[in-house]
């Protein structure tokens, strides 16, 4: 009996000792359970933390990087929109001053082409002008009297007796009215018709006329103002019927008298009056 409770007593401390040991045990796995857990929580949470913090620096890396580059971006659009400015302002200075540059141009081409417009009508006027000296020298060397030895004779001999004081326009003059009778109907139709006519030249009536052939005849007939008598004669015979006084034509076609003293004279030229 004794035994069976010393048994009894050894089972019951082996098995509160084994039972200690399990409480024991199991509450250590239990720490060791709870450590794990704990450790495991802290260990996801950090990586979380880490994460998110990285995730956050990346955020606002991102958040940071991009205004910038949109800055970056923005500055290099004013850049190009100031430079497209500049090159359009510069595009737009040279514009205006090649406009300028052909203006010039056109204006400087405008006066050359003026110029040479009022040139080409001077020459033209000129020309003008000289054809109708020409034509008019012309028409009057066709009006060309075949005039005869003695037609020369009897009016150089009268010019000198007339105007031989006289300018040669003077002389010229004289000799032009002679031919202006001639070829009018109200006298005379020859040269020597016309110088002897009575009553109309003085010469013949006192003799000088006389004298004036007679030297003309004989070859005395020679001096520079017998000289230019015979000149006039000549252009006078030709049928020149004007006279060049201070650089001005002045037409003698229409005279038929002249005179020291002439009532009703239309001109006047050195000593004699016209009309």
């Amino acid at each position: 009996m004794k035994f069976r409770k010393l048994l009894l007593c050894m089972l019951a401390g082996i098995f509160l000792a084994g039972f200690a040991n399990i409480y024991t045990y199991a509450a250590e796995e239990d720490q060791n359970i709870a450590t794990t857990t704990d450790t495991t929580i802290e260990a996801a949470e950090v990586p979380s933390t880490e994460a998110d913090t990285d995730k956050t620096a990346v955020t606002e890396n991102t958040v940071t990087e991009e205004p910038k580059q949109e800055d970056t971006a923005k500055d290099t659009v004013a850049d190009t929109v100031t430079e497209d400015k500049e090159a359009q302002t510069d595009k737009t200075a040279e514009a205006d001053k090649t406009t300028e540059t052909e203006k010039k141009t056109t204006k400087t081409t405008e006066k050359a082409a003026v110029k040479k417009s009022t040139a080409k009508a001077a020459k033209k006027t000129t020309a003008k002008a000289t054809t109708k000296t020409a034509a008019k020298k012309t028409t009057e060397k066709k009006a060309t009297v075949n005039y005869s030895k003695s037609d020369l004779r009897l009016l150089s001999a009268l010019i000198y007796c007339e105007a031989g004081g006289e300018s040669y326009n003077g002389k010229l003059a004289v000799g032009i009215v002679v031919m202006n009778r001639v070829r009018a109907s109200a006298f005379p139709d020859s040269v020597k018709s016309v110088i002897y006519q009575k009553y109309q030249f003085g010469p013949v009536r006192n003799g000088a006329l006389n004298k004036a052939l007679s030297e003309y005849d004989s070859g005395k007939f020679t001096s520079s103002r017998e000289k230019e008598c015979i000149k006039a004669a000549k252009e006078a015979l030709s049928g020149i019927k004007s006279i060049t006084v201070s650089g001005k034509s002045k037409g003698f076609g229409s005279y038929l008298f002249f005179s020291g003293r002439l009532s009703g004279s239309t001109y006047k030229l050195g000593n004699h009056q016209f009309k």
